[in-house]
């Protein structure tokens, strides 16, 4: 595969603007195509973009939809940009979604492949963010010029790379969706090419457990706080969430535990905090959450009079690389549409129309859904390439194949205006 810089492909692509035609509703990919797009996720790949620090990816997209002739690119005041692209038709207003920050890539010398070099090799792209998800919105970025070209795009498709959705999920897209509007949403999440039409959802709670203090040569002057947490975290265990027949367990599973004062030396700890990380099912509302722990509670206090304890969701904060200052409650709602609606049977019809099988399925993760669809109930399903299993990983790569096949998906999706 070639390596080409960004200025020489805006040459190629105004020189060789008569190739579009060549796509049609059952397209296949030409190599031109084909290399456009590898050039395109392998310059996202190579800029480092943690979350609150996505301001480069941000202007390299920027740029790759202006060479795409994208019209209205818009950075709003939370980072994220959009493009838009007319049909010739009337239609409905589709947004694309595509995160563009990334987890750390943590331990380098564990990867086989610098996580930003971007590499290409047995017939994968390597790289953080190369499935998490920089190769989807590379896909859809062409993929919707080329319906757009090809003269099939119906309705207005915008298109955005959007951030901090790794740290509270939809929570930098208010402002986005009030400005857009947008009828219908895809989540450009990997999916393996299936079309996903449901989503757990994720809560974070806190659970603290109050206890006294004394020195540790006389704990029956004190209340050990961490002993009382670990009362709450066994009561815990014996605790089953509810269960969805699509999406499965709710899931209640401890992720962090820290005393208080830390660190604790020859002194009790007068406070015991845990994080739990609860996957939400549909329909369910933060009292639906918290009311079964604070029974539990309810039940150790009963049975111990010095047993102090209380649950509640966390507030998360994040500060936009553009400094604006954002806070939500961590409380991302499960969704699921339909799987006999109107849209949903589109969607199939289109990506079957590229010569893909457009099989159902859900995520298991939370994404922005969990604002399009869970609170602003709009419809929304998500189709991206890759497979969830190689998301965050060491190692995290792309395959080209799925990569090729998502540019023909996301131009059958923007017909169905």
């Amino acid at each position: 595969m070639r390596e080409q810089n960004f200025v020489q492909f805006r040459a190629d692509y105004k020189s060789e603007t008569p190739g579009w035609g060549e796509v049609d509703c059952a397209m296949t990919l030409t190599n031109q195509h084909q290399n456009q797009v590898i050039d395109i996720c392998r310059s996202l790949v190579q800029i480092k973009s943690y979350s609150g620090d996505e301001r480069a990816v941000i202007d390299r997209t920027a740029e790759w939809m202006r060479a795409l002739a994208y019209q209205d690119i818009y950075i709003d005041d939370c980072g994220n940009v959009t493009g838009v692209m007319r049909g010739e038709h009337g239609g409905a207003t589709l947004l694309f979604d595509s995160h563009v920050d990334t987890v750390d890539a943590g331990d380098l010398s564990a990867w086989t492949h610098d996580p930003f070099g971007a590499a290409i090799s047995d017939g994968r792209i390597w790289g953080r963010g190369s499935t998490d998800m920089k190769g989807s919105l590379a896909a859809c970025l062409l993929g919707v010029a080329l319906a757009k070209h090809n003269g099939t795009l119906r309705g207005t498709v915008i298109v955005s790379a959007s951030t901090g959705e790794e740290i509270i999920e939809g929570l930098t897209l208010y402002g986005m969706m009030d400005r857009c509007q947008p009828d219908r949403v895809v989540i450009c999440e990997p999916s393996a090419l299936d079309l996903n039409i449901a989503q757990r959802g994720r809560a974070e709670i806190t659970m603290t457990v109050h206890g006294k203090s004394s020195h540790a040569s006389t704990p029956q002057l004190g209340i050990n706080a961490l002993r009382q947490m670990c009362k709450l975290v066994l009561a815990l265990d014996d605790f089953t969430p509810p269960e969805h027949p699509v999406l499965g367990r709710g899931i209640l599973e401890p992720t962090e535990a820290i005393t208080a004062p830390y660190p604790s030396v020859s002194v009790l700890p007068y406070q015991a905090r845990a994080r739990y990380d609860r996957r939400l099912l549909v329909g369910e509302t933060e009292h639906d959450v918290l009311a079964p722990i604070h029974a539990i509670i309810e039940r150790l206090q009963a049975a111990d009079p010095t047993f102090r304890a209380d649950a509640t969701i966390d507030v998360g904060e994040f500060v936009c690389y553009t400094g604006t200052r954002l806070q939500q409650v961590r409380f991302a709602p499960a969704w699921m549409l339909d799987k006999d609606s109107r849209w949903v049977n589109a969607a199939q019809s289109a990506l079957q129309s590229v010569g893909q099988r457009a099989r159902l399925g859900h995520y298991n993760f939370c994404t922005n859904g969990s604002l399009t669809m869970g609170r602003k109930h709009i419809p929304t399903i998500g189709y991206g390439c890759g497979h969830e299993t190689t998301a965050h990983i060491t190692d995290e790569y792309l395959e080209l194949d799925q990569l090729f096949a998502a540019v023909e998906g996301y131009a059958a999706l923007a017909t169905m205006g």
